[in-house]
C-alpha cells in the first residue's frame, strides 16, 4: 500500500517530505559522529553526496511504498531531524520498523517520542501498522527510554550493523504492542 505522502503535525513539531534544500541540514545534523553512530545506515564522514543520495533515497522509498521517512522541523529552527518507518516481513506483513535520528542540539526536548507517536499514529491510519520494530545500540539508551515510553516492550538482543561504526554492535530490541506476533527481529 502506497500511502499519500502529505504533513503530520504534532504540538511542537511538522513532519513533511524531505526537499533537496534540505540536503545542507541534513549533512550537518546527521553528519555528527554522535549521531551517526547510533544509526544503522548513516555513513560517516556524512557528506553533500550522502545528504543528497539520502533525500532522494526517500522519494523512492515512499514512491515504492517500501519505506517513508519524513523530515522533521520545528518553527524557528527548521529541520532538526528524520523519523521513518518501513514494512518488515513481507508485502503481507503489518509490523513496521520505526527509526529516528536527530541532531545534538535537539537531544532531550522530548522530540524523538512526539515524532515517533505521530508517525505510528499515521502509519496505522494510512498503512495499516499493526505492531512496530525498533532497536538501539547499548550505547543509546536514551532510545530506548524512547521507545519504553511509547510502549515498546523488549523482546531480544541483536547486533546490529551501523556504516558510521563500520561494523555490528550490540543492540536491544523492541516490539509494539507487547506480546506482538509475527514480528521477525532477521532482515
Amino acid at each position: 500500500m502506497v500511502a499519500k505522502m502529505m504533513t503530520i503535525r504534532t504540538t511542537r513539531l511538522l513532519l513533511r517530505p524531505f526537499e533537496e534544500a534540505d540536503a545542507r541540514r541534513v549533512a550537518y545534523l546527521a553528519g555528527a559522529y554522535d549521531v551517526a553512530k547510533m544509526c544503522g545506515r548513516v555513513p560517516h564522514p556524512y557528506t553533500m553526496a550522502s545528504a543528497y543520495d539520502f533525500i532522494d533515497m526517500t522519494r523512492r522509498g515512499h514512491e515504492s511504498g517500501a519505506e517513508h521517512a519524513f523530515a522533521v522541523t520545528a518553527p524557528i529552527d527548521g529541520l532538526v531531524g528524520s523519523c521513518g518507518v518501513m514494512r518488515v516481513g513481507g508485502e503481507d506483513s503489518a509490523t513496521y520498523e520505526i527509526g529516528y535520528w536527530f541532531g545534538i542540539s535537539y537531544w532531550g526536548l522530548g522530540f524523538a517520542s512526539e515524532t515517533a507517536r505521530a508517525l505510528m499514529g499515521w502509519a496505522r491510519e494510512k498503512l495499516g501498522a499493526k505492531s512496530f520494530a525498533a532497536g538501539h545500540f547499548f550505547d543509546n539508551p536514551a532510545s530506548g527510554n524512547v521507545l519504553r515510553k511509547l510502549g515498546f516492550a523488549p523482546c531480544g538482543k541483536q547486533d546490529l550493523f551501523s556504516l558510521a561504526r563500520q561494523g555490528s554492535s550490540p543492540a536491544e530490541r523492541y516490539i509494539w504492542p507487547d506480546g506482538a506476533t509475527g514480528v521477525s527481529l532477521s532482515q
